[in-house]
């Protein structure tokens, strides 16, 4: 019940903090300018005023961008992207993305990197005026950026205004913070897995590779992103490199492969380790492990928390117990204190 109680407690101090305390401040000037290009089809209709632009196409088939290229920026900074946004009658494509977007494309001089994260909004249907806003990190790899107000291969019509771009550096109050924040969950991790030797059985291989589950799991899901995707992308030219029938053999998204993996791994030695523990208790320290590697990421860069990523590493940690059940027949029963 404790562990609960503190879990509860970690988890409404870490929403409320990063509910109310501001974690940007602007560090530089405004990077747009009036200088728009257009990008058209014959039967869409496009505006430029001052800071407002207009989009509109009867076309399904056809794309209209408003962009514009921003030529000087610090590879590693973290700009700011905002608008003031307003769509009718928006009909999607095929596609998800086919809809009204606003856009900060990252090129490597090669393609544009669709991999970043890109949007700052998608829209289908009609919205009233509304402010939207994103933070996004510029990539070492990226050569140039855009941005683009878009109507991907949909109907309809997409206003912006207040178009605003700049950079920005994390407050001081929200460093503190977040150093904080961090810690905390790191204590009640350990706290978690403490707990967890004191009510299982002395076994000191067992411990020994909970253990390298258990950092597994933090060093996994509280990896900053551009390090996450860093790994994610060698990881997966090893295994191109390694066999092509191997890398389509695995459609999944790899990090959540491991999220599964190493839950699964974690749920197992720690069911053999607390075999005296009702199967529920076990299960409730793997809820509170991945949903607090879950909650941390709210303060880790580039990276927030995902209900289905918990729902994958409870499962994950469900299905490392119920192979233990085979395994119980011929576990020898625990010395008697």
């Amino acid at each position: 019940m404790k562990k609960i109680i503190l879990f509860a407690l970690l988890a409404v101090i870490t929403l409320s903090c990063h509910t109310f305390i501001e974690r940007y401040e602007k560090s530089g000037p405004e990077m747009l300018t009036d200088n728009w290009g257009l990008h058209t089809s014959k039967s869409s209709k496009t505006e430029i005023k001052e800071n407002w632009l207009y989009l509109s196409s009867p076309d399904q088939n056809q794309s209209v961008n408003i962009q514009q290229d921003v030529s000087s920026f610090d590879r590693g900074s973290i700009l700011k992207l905002s608008a003031d946004m307003k769509c009718e009658n928006i009909q999607p494509g095929e596609k998800p993305w086919n809809m009204a977007r606003l856009l900060l494309v990252q090129h490597d001089g090669l393609k544009d990197r669709w991999d970043f994260p890109h949007s700052v909004a998608s829209f289908s249907g009609t919205r009233e005026w509304d402010h939207y806003s994103k933070f996004f990190t510029i990539e070492s790899e990226t050569k140039k950026i855009r941005v683009t107000a878009q109507l991907s291969r949909c109907t309809g019509s997409f206003q912006l205004r207040n178009i605003r771009l700049y950079p920005v550096i994390q407050t001081q109050i929200y460093t503190r913070v977040k150093r904080g924040i961090l810690t905390l969950w790191g204590a009640f991790s350990l706290f978690l897995l403490g707990s967890c030797f004191f009510n299982g059985k002395k076994m000191i291989a067992l411990q020994a590779v909970l253990v390298i589950a258990f950092i597994a799991i933090l060093i996994g899901t509280t990896m900053p992103s551009d390090m996450k995707n860093q790994v994610s992308n060698e990881v997966k030219s090893q295994i191109h490199a390694t066999s092509d029938v191997f890398e389509n053999a695995i459609p999944w998204d790899l990090s959540k492969v491991g999220h599964f993996c190493f839950f699964a791994l974690f749920g197992f030695i720690l069911s053999l380790l607390m075999n005296r523990e009702p199967a529920i208790l076990v299960m409730i320290n793997i809820f509170l492990l991945a949903g607090g590697t879950e909650i941390a990421q709210f303060f880790i860069d580039g990276r927030s928390p995902l209900f289905w990523d918990f729902i994958i590493d409870a499962a994950g940690g469900l299905s490392g117990i119920l192979l233990v059940k085979p395994f119980k027949l011929c576990w020898p029963a625990p010395a008697d204190e």
